[in-house]
């Protein structure tokens, strides 16, 4: 468990003593794929790191169309927000993968805060975070078109295999990362299909050929 809280961002400076503390507050719970973590409106109870698995954070809009708000992979936590935003979960989520959480106490946590002061410039610190990547987000889908925001991905993916690789492998389903773009798959699919009628990728399957990287960067921003 302590491998797994060093990874987060929230607890990877802190003493061996204040992650005891930590443990202390934690629970594991093992989740099958599709399983719902939480639906958005529940009383927060605590929030979660995933040790192993995937999650998907997602809100519903009333005609039921899905907006992913974060994946969260071994290593990230979510739900922070929650503990302080009026008692309940803002969002709801959802394993995508068999998956293994730790869950931290709300109770628990919020006392260790008081004690440890590195903890609580922690969890700021993890919150702002937050903050940018929801105002990255509402940016996105309010002022770039779908194929724009693909081309941002794609990049990001690049980014995260640490070069300009020019073949990757999309990480999630198509339905998924439609949700993730803020779209339907059938949009998807044209904004795919539109890159690779201008030559700057080629899509085989689930792997991306990015033939002209230049382009496919001044097209994502």
């Amino acid at each position: 468990m302590k491998e797994i809280l060093k990874l987060t961002q929230m607890f990877s400076q802190l003493d061996d003593t204040s992650l005891h503390e930590v443990e202390s507050a934690v629970s594991i719970r093992h989740v099958n794929r599709g399983e719902i973590i939480f639906n958005e409106g529940e009383v927060a109870s605590a929030f979660f790191i995933v040790g192993q698995g995937k999650v998907k954070v997602f809100k519903l809009s009333p005609d039921g169309k899905e907006q992913i708000l974060m994946i969260a992979t071994p290593g990230d936590s979510f739900a922070e927000a929650a503990l302080f935003a009026g008692g309940v979960y803002p969002a709801s989520a959802q394993s995508l993968e068999q998956t293994e959480l730790l869950i931290v106490n709300r109770e628990r946590f919020v006392s260790l805060l008081g004690r440890n002061p590195n903890l609580a410039m922690n969890l700021i610190a993890r919150l702002s975070q937050l903050l940018r990547q929801m105002t990255i987000l509402v940016e996105g889908l309010s002022l770039t078109d779908v194929t724009t925001r693909l081309a941002h991905h794609l990049i990001q993916i690049a980014s995260t295999a640490g070069s300009d690789t020019v073949q990757l492998t999309l990480p999630e389903k198509k339905s998924v990362l439609a949700s993730q773009l803020g779209t339907i798959p059938e949009t998807l699919s044209r904004s795919l299909a539109k890159l690779s009628r201008d030559g700057i990728i080629r899509v085989d399957g689930s792997h991306i050929h990015i033939l002209d990287f230049p382009r496919l960067k001044q097209l994502g921003g």
